[in-house]
């Protein structure tokens, strides 16, 4: 195959989609690397010549001047040299004839494309592609954001751990789950009643004597059916059953509704035990 005489943009053009640089390019590096072999040579031979005996005939300076000589002369004959390898490489090297460059080469990522497609499909394409890429950013932004929001949770339940550290400790309570169960059947069934004694503690109060009743302070004071059971079964616990002389309610001032109440009362206190 003859040489190509110069290279066309066709062919620079065709040649930078395949490699994905410019020809040029690689040959700016080859230049440049054999540029810094020679400034290392220069170095080299600065710091040789620096290093021997001094000479009564040369003075400091001779070196450094002698050394900058020798770089521009070395720089003078690779440029003339490269120069010319660089016309030669795209001449002859990097180069593709215009006749199979135009058209009748075929790159490997040009396989499978269709050039029948019409411009207006191909801008509907790239619309949707263009929504796509957009809601894909949108999703990555709201992503982020939830990273930073999860992350500053994180910082908060880290700061709370050491002071919840005393959970762990189960203070041989064993098994943990069936206690744990049991208490919250517990104190649903305690809510239960303690609901049922407002509700009693509503419908009933028992004024109490006067002479009972009053305090030092000259107060009056209400004592409903389920403070007196309280009383009375906290005497019968401690032992203490003479406190149960120190509640006396005149029978004669209850009505029909306050013996209702304390049947009510009684019912209530049977349910509980």
């Amino acid at each position: 195959m003859a040489p190509v005489s110069q290279p066309t943009a066709s062919t620079a053009a065709l040649l930078t989609e395949h490699f994905e640089y410019p020809p040029i390019a690689l040959l700016d590096d080859i230049i440049n690397a054999v540029n810094n072999i020679l400034y290392k040579c220069t170095s080299a031979i600065e710091t040789f010549l620096q290093s021997q005996p001094p000479c009564a005939n040369i003075p400091d300076e001779e070196i450094e001047v002698g050394t900058a000589k020798l770089e521009t002369l070395l720089e003078g004959a690779v440029d003339r040299n490269f120069d010319r390898f660089e016309l030669y490489v795209l001449r002859n090297v990097l180069a593709i004839p215009d006749e199979i460059a135009d058209g009748w080469m075929r790159l490997s990522h040009h396989k499978n494309v269709d050039y029948s497609v019409s411009h207006e499909h191909l801008d509907i394409r790239l619309l949707n592609l263009r929504k796509t890429l957009q809601a894909s950013h949108h999703v990555n932004q709201k992503l982020r954001e939830q990273t930073r929001a999860n992350r500053q949770l994180i910082a908060l339940l880290t700061t709370y751990q050491s002071a919840l550290s005393f959970l762990q400790k189960t203070n041989g309570v064993a098994p943990m789950d069936e206690t744990v169960r049991f208490l919250v059947s517990q104190a649903g069934e305690i809510q239960r009643k303690f609901g049922n004694l407002r509700r009693l503690e509503c419908n009933s109060a028992v004024p109490l004597a006067a002479g009972h009743a009053s305090g030092s302070s000259g107060f009056d004071v209400k004592i409903s059916e389920r403070e007196i059971y309280i009383e009375k079964m906290t005497a019968m616990i401690v032992g203490a059953t003479d406190r149960e002389n120190a509640i006396d309610i005149d029978a004669e001032r209850k009505t029909e509704t306050d013996v209702e109440n304390s049947k009510r009362a009684a019912e209530l206190v049977s349910n509980w035990s």
